[in-house]
């Protein structure tokens, strides 16, 4: 073998190693960096497999996430705000160098994506639900807005695993019990009662479609994130999907 050859052999091995692989391999940075929002609503009226399905495919989604983007789960608040939120927050560790990167940066990430789904786990367990009281999506929302108006660099996407069924002692929608007005979320966020969800892709997983009932309460959130400046796109409100969409919002947030 020639000295040329094993030189150039020489210096591919070198610049793999302190990569992590070859530029082909190298993360691809454009666009503004992720937020990606999850919700979990546990209350009696959510199956265990809607649970079960709700952390598949919130792992799914955590796995694309790159270097620098962030992370937030929520569970439902079951009254109103006054009640403490569980509530976690991160970021996803940037790079070493920005220009390059280096082997320790995919440990570095590998490990922290493994950490946040078991992180996440508790959000969307099954037991000890019987306490739960009510569904308070709405004042849950507010700690969903605070979060994207903390972070105003990053995309937000919310993943909002729930029946939709908004029930405290204001407003109740299971069997329609208590549905606000039409035109109500035109109205409150008129008056500043709404968050500020600007820029916000929403998908919901979990709402049933199938009757008269359930598309009046879809009629309702899509009216309600419009009014609040998010996005709620009829195709984006589903109740059993195999998969979270790659590109829910296109164009909302370029």
């Amino acid at each position: 073998m020639s000295t040329a050859i094993i030189s150039a052999l020489t210096i591919s091995i070198i610049s793999a190693a302190c990569t992590g692989g070859t530029a082909a391999d190298k993360e691809e940075v454009s666009g503004p960096r992720e937020l990606a929002l999850f919700v979990f609503d546990r209350s009696t009226s959510i199956e265990d497999y809607q649970l079960e399905l709700a952390q598949q495919l919130s792992n799914s989604r955590i796995s694309t996430l790159r270097h620098g983007d962030r992370v937030a789960a929520f569970q439902v608040l079951q009254l109103s705000l006054a009640e403490p939120p569980r509530r976690w927050s991160q970021a996803v560790p940037v790079r070493a160098f920005d220009n390059m990167e280096v082997a320790r940066d995919s440990i570095t990430l590998a490990r922290f994506l493994r950490d946040a789904k078991d992180y996440l786990k508790p959000f969307s367990q099954p037991a000890e639900r019987d306490n739960i009281t009510g569904t308070d999506l709405l004042s849950t929302l507010h700690d969903v807005g605070e979060e994207i108006r903390a972070h105003p660099e990053h995309a937000p996407t919310l993943y909002l695993f729930s029946d939709m069924l908004q029930s405290n002692r204001m407003i109740d929608m299971e069997g329609l019990r208590r549905m606000p007005r039409d035109g109500w979320p035109k109205t409150a966020a008129a008056n500043g009662m709404l968050p500020d969800l600007r820029g916000l892709c929403v998908v919901v997983v979990g709402a049933r479609v199938d009757t008269e009932a359930s598309q009046r309460v879809k009629k309702f959130w899509i009216d309600y994130f419009g009014a609040t400046g998010g996005t709620l796109s009829d195709e984006n409100y589903q109740h059993r999907p195999v998969a979270l969409p790659s590109a829910p919002c296109p164009g909302v947030q370029e």
